[in-house]
């Protein structure tokens, strides 16, 4: 179960403008003309010429939007901002919500529920994720590991408008099965004259109780001259937001055997039926911070006899999103792994008649205690073990879009256009976060549509059988949560568990030119014209992504017991004294959690979370793991490699200078070119019914090359000498053990740390044809259809070309008598999601603005991608010459 409380972000919007023309030339007439009707005023049939007053708004927006769905041969849906900075949502992502078929995902990432989005994240079209983006009609990106700009990066305040086009005609940039999206910049051409606006906006989140603001101007102007008309465009925008999210949860519900005791363990034959029963909860509290900032440019020019027109482009959005959040979850798998959840003794479990856990305190072992055979036996042998984790994320993305068009119209039939692109892209990103853990009993008490009361407890003292214990501390009789260290707020309770840190650096370019010619024939009954073009683009991008290094600091298991806060650590267990950990830390009381809808989960005792910014302070955090984890046992194994978290520049087998491993850069590099043919048709049937639309084919051939390596990950295999020892009476020798001497000693051989590279090329091409046809009715009535083949390009991740080959010793994988390894890479080979479209809808415009529109598409997939086992046979590095 999942519940959550988010911001409410309330916006007050304060805008001031002139606008060159009509408005500005009634207010210089009135002023004009009052000091001359004092004077002498005009006699009374004298005509006084009033300029026009053109009103625009929400309702232009409206009218705009409406007829370029229309008017369109495609199947397209359109947002338009009439007035500056008035698209109907402050970000993107949020505006394209409201077009019919489009949704958008709450959460950060579609396999993260756990975190949301404030103003949403991945954009949807008729529920397929295969989606295209343009600026401008130009193909964009931003550098991740997808293919797709970010669309929530980009101010919506330098929007013209959004267009989302549901399927292709041949003169369409390949790529979007479920649909392009378009994004509009405003031109100076766009107005008829000088324009001069900006507004000041201020939103206030009310959980977070902070205002921030959001700034935009825009200048636009035009000039006649002998050489031509000229025109200018400058629009800058800077927007915040603060917003704060809480959320909740029921972990890992699991079907159970309930007894007659009210306990989901008891004595066998006292069975009662089943029941789902969850392993614990889970709570956290997010701040949440975005800074957008985007500057946009154009500049155009018209010839004299207005047969030549051309239009340079120019936008850089700059976002950065930053985050920290506080969570308290309990480990669930620790708990499962440990005999599972049950009821603390002496309480009963209640469910309701459909079996569904209701009410109850929970509680499990804790498991193998290394400490309680030494002096200080404190982990407790009952209660939940948490993570109670600080987090600090810091991303920015930045993209900038350069673009030329120049259109020449050298005859009345003849239209050339040619266009020019190149987009630069940076994704920067650190996420890390610091482990800290308690011991808890979780009271669940479920409220049927209200949201779930939970309260972490504090133990008791209990021995191993379930019984409470006193007296001096001893392995049975743990010293957990006992006065005067009775609150979890105390050091004496809390320990630091783990680290992890993630880091992406990706780059990327894309160079695109095209050129379409458009012939019209004026004097064929049913052709409009005909439309061809070619286009060329050569996209270069290096995704360097880390694995999200989670590894161990202290722990119950080893060590002698973990590293408690309150003990004093210098990084050698064998001597005293150093630096007291709690000195790091502070506590974090989940104040007005879910808006104060239920009690503070922490039970009044706040427990204690890595102290400081995360991020800005990162080698502070790397100093303070690593002396815990020293503290705790050696940093490296036997094979001179980290057995405790280290950070990812201090991994074994990083590229020197970085923190990453060689098979965690992914470099890509795709030249596509593609040509085209359509013909445009237009014509009235003899019932009155006027028929257009368009019939093209579109010819695409693609090149991929994707640098890797293949990497023999280093492992510690059992010894020959350990293989070979006498075993101890009832031991069992190991499966790696068991294998022939010789394939032994090939194993070790093989799994030596070596890397080479490994580079891919591949091509492919396609024909896609397509068909649109608009039948167009009397009263507003117009029916479209149309046929089509598209494709969508593999997400740049998934042509990712390294192998990190590690064999497995288990058993389980030990196959014709040799180990074998299972490991996830990616596929430079991939090719395109291949698909045929059918679409058709009706569409009644009953009034300039308003519409009824009744849609249906079906799609059928080929070539879909998705995981899968492959058997494959690798060469080994010693010898080069034999295989494995």
């Amino acid at each position: 179960m999942h519940t959550s409380r988010t911001t409410r972000a309330d916006s007050v919007r304060f805008g001031a403008g002139l606008k060159a023309g009509a408005s500005v030339a009634v207010i210089a007439a009135v002023m004009a003309a009052t000091p001359a009707m004092a004077q002498d005023a005009p006699p009374d049939d004298d005509a006084v010429e009033v300029e026009e007053v053109v009103i625009t708004g929400i309702r232009a927006s409206l009218r705009s939007s409406q007829e370029i769905k229309r008017n369109s041969e495609v199947f397209v849906d359109s947002i338009t901002a009439e007035d500056i900075g008035a698209l109907p949502d402050r970000s993107v992502t949020e505006a394209l919500q409201r077009v019919p078929g489009v949704s958008i995902d709450r959460f950060r990432a579609g396999v993260d529920p756990d975190h949301f989005s404030i103003e949403g994240s991945g954009v949807v079209v008729r529920g397929l994720t295969w989606v295209r983006s343009e600026l401008n009609g130009r193909d964009t990106f931003s550098a991740t590991n997808g293919r797709v700009l970010s669309f929530s990066d980009v101010p919506a305040e330098l929007m013209g408008g959004v267009d989302v086009f549901k399927n292709p005609s041949a003169d369409m940039v390949e790529g979007g099965i479920s649909g392009t999206i378009n994004l509009r910049t405003r031109v100076p051409f766009d107005s008829p004259g000088r324009v001069l606006a900006g507004s000041v906006e201020a939103s206030y989140g009310d959980f977070a109780e902070e205002w921030t603001p959001t700034v935009s101007l825009l200048y636009s102007d035009r000039w006649d001259t002998e050489a031509g008309e000229f025109g200018l465009l400058l629009n800058a925008v800077s927007s915040e937001l603060t917003a704060r999210s809480d959320g909740q949860q029921i972990s890992n519900y699991a079907p159970r055997t309930l007894y007659s005791n009210g306990d989901v363990v008891g004595p066998a034959g006292t069975e009662v039926g089943q029941v789902w029963f969850p392993r614990g909860a889970a709570f956290r509290s997010q701040i949440f911070d975005r800074e957008r900032t985007g500057y946009a440019a154009a500049g155009q020019w018209r010839s004299p006899d207005r047969t030549m027109e051309a239009t340079a482009q120019f936008l850089r959005s700059d976002s950065t999103q930053a985050w920290t959040e506080h969570a308290m979850e309990i480990a669930t798998d620790n708990v499962s792994n440990n005999g599972d959840s049950q009821a603390l003794q002496g309480t009963t479990l209640d469910f309701g008649p459909d079996g569904l856990f209701t009410n109850g305190v929970i509680t499990g072992q804790t498991g193998w205690r290394d400490d309680q055979n030494g002096a200080d036996p404190r982990t407790p042998a009952w209660g939940l073990q948490s993570n109670n984790i600080r987090r600090d994320v810091h991303q920015e993305y930045v993209t900038t879009d350069y673009g030329l068009n120049f259109k020449w119209t050298p005859t009345e039939r003849l239209r050339v256009n040619f266009d020019y692109q190149h987009v630069d892209s940076t994704v920067d990103v650190i996420d890390a976060g610091l482990w800290n853990s308690t011991f808890q009993y979780a009271d669940i008490q479920m409220q049927g549509s209200d949201i779930p009361i939970v309260t972490f407890l504090t133990p008791d003292r209990r021995a191993p059988d379930g019984s409470i214990c006193t007296g001096p501390a001893t392995n049975n009789c743990p010293t957990y949560g006992v006065s005067p260290n009775d609150s979890l707020s105390n050091p004496y309770n809390t320990f630091t568990r783990s680290a992890m840190d993630h880091i992406e650096e990706s780059e990327g370019t894309l160079d695109a030119v095209r050129i379409d010619v458009d012939y019209q024939f004026f004097d064929m009954p049913i052709l409009e014209s005909v439309r061809f073009g070619v286009r060329r683009s050569e996209r270069d991008q290096t995704t360097r992504f880390s694995t999200y290094n989670w590894g161990v600091v202290s722990e119950i298991w080893g060590g002698g017991g973990p590293v408690w806060l309150d003990e004093a650590a210098n990084g050698d267990p064998a001597t005293g004294g150093g630096a007291t950990p709690s000195d790091f830390h502070r506590t974090f009381n989940f104040d007005n959690f879910m808006r104060g809808e239920v009690p503070n989960p922490t039970g009044g005792q706040p427990r204690l979370f890595y102290g400081s910014n995360i991020v800005q302070n990162y080698q502070d955090y790397v100093d303070y793991a690593l002396l815990m984890g020293d503290e705790w046992r050696a940093r490296n194994g036997a094979d001179g490699c980290p057995q405790n978290w280290v950070p990812l520049a201090m991994r074994c087998g990083v590229n020197p200078g970085t923190p990453f491993l060689p098979q965690e850069i992914n470099p890509v590099q795709e030249d596509t070119n593609a040509a085209y043919a359509m013909l445009r048709f237009r014509g009235d049937l003899d019932n009155g019914v006027q028929l257009s639309g368009n019939v093209g084919i579109r010819y695409v051939d693609m090149e991929r090359s994707a640098e890797g390596v293949r990497a023999f990950t280093q492992q510690n295999f059992t010894s020959e000498a350990e293989c070979t020892a006498p075993l101890p009476p009832g031991e069992e020798r190991s499966a790696f053990c068991g294998l022939d001497p010789a394939v032994r000693a090939e194993a070790r051989a093989f799994a030596n740390g070596a890397t080479f590279e490994d580079n891919a090329e591949t091509s492919f091409d396609y024909w896609l044809p397509s068909v649109n046809v608009l039948a167009r009715l009397d009263n507003g009535l117009q029916f479209r259809f149309g046929v089509s083949r598209a494709i969508t390009l593999p997400d740049i991740g998934l042509t990712r070309n390294y192998y990190n080959v590690a064999l497995s010793a288990l058993e389980d994988d030990i196959i014709n008598g040799r180990p074998t390894g299972r490991f996830n890479v990616g596929n430079a080979y991939l090719r395109p999601i291949d698909s045929v479209n059918f679409d058709a809808s009706a569409e009644w415009y009953f009034d300039d603005v308003g519409s009824i529109t009744l849609s249906v598409f079906y799609k059928r997939l080929k070539d879909v991608i998705t995981n899968g086992v492959t058997r494959t046979r690798s060469p080994t590095t010693a010898p080069p010459s034999t295989r494995w």
